[in-house]
């Protein structure tokens, strides 16, 4: 039984060190190789994207928006991560609505990162 697992373990290391080795020798640009497709406004995970964004905008900039409406979404599916573009409309306070672009990155989850699963807002600015 010992020499089994012994086995088993030295399997999973060289596995793992081979899988580490072959992806740092692929091409820059297959590691980014990516797939774009809009996605549907009112789905639960755009609507936490577009909600994230709104309340990181807030604590970035003191300010007080509130989302109206999420217009549009795309996704771009990288081999690492994902990134998202959101047009939504939002309102400062009881003022006039007002568009504005998010971007945003969504970090998968791997066996060699810890589980994070988190959004960070890249850019936040008002549409034009």
């Amino acid at each position: 039984m010992r020499f089994h697992s012994l086995i088993i373990l030295f399997l999973f290391a060289h596995l793992s060190a081979v899988t580490v080795a072959a992806a740092a020798a692929w091409p820059e640009s297959e590691l980014l190789a990516t797939i774009s497709h809009e996605r549907d406004v009112k789905s639960p995970k755009v609507i936490k994207i577009a909600k994230f964004a709104i309340n990181e905008q807030n604590k970035r900039s003191k300010a007080k928006l509130k989302l109206v409406k999420i217009l549009r979404c795309t996704e771009n599916v990288y081999t690492i991560d994902n990134s998202f573009s959101l047009e939504l409309l939002a309102k400062h306070g009881t003022r006039t609505t007002k568009k504005y672009l998010a971007h945003l990155f969504e970090t998968k989850d791997y066996w060699f990162r810890p589980s994070t699963n988190q959004f960070e807002l890249e850019s936040f600015e008002l549409a034009q």
